[in-house]
C-alpha cells in the first residue's frame, strides 16, 4: 500500500484526512504534539553514513537558528563531533532503545570544553529546552499511519525555520524507509501553498533536490499554488518545472498565463482554456502532451463535503 504525506499551511485538509482515517499533526509552539527532528532508524541514509547525513542536517538547523553564514569553522567542527557522540550508543546497540533528541544534542554541546560549543548551545536553547521545543523531544504522535498531514497554520515565525527543516527531514527519511520496506509501494508528497517553502533558500534547495531524487525511491512530489508569477522568478522553481512530468492548470491570471505560456510552450489557442475558465476546467500537461479537460465533481457527495474549502459552503455546513 502507498503512503501519503500532506503539508497543509491553511488548515484546509483536516476533514478529508480524518474522513479517510489519516493522522493530522498540529505543528505549533503550543501544540502538545512533538516530532523528534533527530529520529533515525536502521537503514537511514540508504547506504550512506547516517551520522554524516544527520550532521549535515544539524549544521543546516543550527545555521538557520544562528544566521546564514554565521557558523564558524570551529562551531561546525563542534556540531559534527557532538552529532557523532550523541548517536554513538544508539547506533552501536543496533538502533534499539531511545532515539537521541535535540535536547540530548544540546546537553552534549554543554559537556564540551570549547567556548564555541557553549555559544552554539546558548543559541539553540530556545528550541531545545525553551518554549519552542516542539521538535526537541521524543515523537509522541502516530507516524505509522499511511496518511499523514502536517497542519502548520499556527506555526509562528520564530519556530518556522526549525519546523520546515524538521518536516522536510522527516519526509526525506519516510520516502527512503517506505521504499526500503516495500519497493512496490509509492510515497505521494503534497506541498500545498508551496510558495511558503520556496521563500527560504534551504527548503527551496531541498524541494529542488527532492523533485530529482524522489523517483529513485518510487516517490512523487506535488506542489500546489494559486499564483506562479513570483515562483518562476527563482532558478529552483524553474528546475522543479523542468523535472515535472505532470502539470494540472486551472484558471490563471493574465500575468501568470504569459509566464506559463513561455515556460511550458502553450499556444494562444490552448491558453484560452485557462482564461476566464469555469471551476474544474483547464489544461493537463503530461510529458509533451497538452490536453484541455473538464472535471465537474458532483457536489451532492460525502467526498465533496469533506473536500470543499469554499467559505460559503463551510459556513453552511457549520450551520
Amino acid at each position: 500500500p502507498d503512503d501519503i504525506i500532506v503539508i497543509d499551511p491553511e488548515s484546509e485538509y483536516r476533514p478529508l484526512i480524518e474522513g479517510l482515517g489519516g493522522e493530522v499533526i498540529e505543528v505549533s509552539a503550543t501544540s502538545p504534539n512533538h516530532i523528534n527532528a533527530m529520529d533515525m532508524e536502521q537503514g537511514y541514509g540508504d547506504g550512506e553514513n547516517p551520522v554524516v547525513l544527520k550532521s549535515e542536517f544539524l549544521l543546516s538547523l543550527c545555521e538557520q537558528l544562528i544566521g546564514a553564514g554565521k557558523l564558524s569553522a570551529k562551531e561546525k567542527s563542534v556540531i559534527d563531533r557532538c552529532t557523532a557522540q550523541v548517536y554513538r550508543d544508539y547506533i552501536r546497540s543496533g538502533y534499539h532503545g531511545a532515539v537521541p533528541t535535540l535536547q540530548d544534542f544540546h546537553a552534549e554541546l554543554l559537556r564540551q570544553p570549547e567556548k564555541e560549543a557553549q555559544d552554539v548551545a546558548l543559541a539553540i536553547e530556545l528550541f531545545t529546552d525553551g518554549s519552542l521545543n516542539t521538535f526537541a523531544k521524543p515523537t509522541n504522535v502516530d507516524m505509522s499511519n499511511r496518511l499523514i498531514c502536517f497542519n502548520i497554520q499556527s506555526l509562528g515565525e520564530q519556530l518556522k525555520p526549525v519546523a520546515m527543516l524538521s518536516m522536510l527531514e522527516y519526509i526525506n527519511t519516510a520516502v527512503m524507509s517506505n521504499e526500503r520496506n516495500d519497493p512496490k509501494a509509492a510515497t505521494w508528497v503534497y506541498f500545498d501553498e508551496i510558495y511558503l517553502l520556496l521563500r527560504d533558500s534551504l527548503s527551496a534547495n531541498f524541494l529542488y533536490t527532492s523533485w530529482k531524487r524522489f523517483r529513485k525511491y518510487n516517490a512523487y512530489a506535488t506542489g500546489i499554488t494559486q499564483n506562479v508569477k513570483d515562483l518562476l522568478s527563482s532558478r529552483e522553481v524553474e528546475n522543479i518545472f523542468e523535472n515535472s512530468d505532470f502539470v494540472y492548470m486551472l484558471n490563471q491570471a493574465g500575468g501568470d498565463r504569459q509566464i506559463l505560456a513561455k515556460q511550458l510552450g502553450i499556444s494562444t489557442h490552448q491558453l484560452s482554456y485557462v482564461t476566464h475558465s469555469s471551476e474544474g476546467e483547464g489544461l493537463l500537461f503530461y510529458g509533451s502532451t497538452i490536453l484541455p479537460f473538464v472535471d465537474h465533481f458532483p457536489k451532492n457527495t460525502e467526498l465533496y463535503r469533506i473536500m470543499t474549502t469554499k467559505p460559503q459552503e463551510l459556513k453552511k455546513e457549520d450551520e
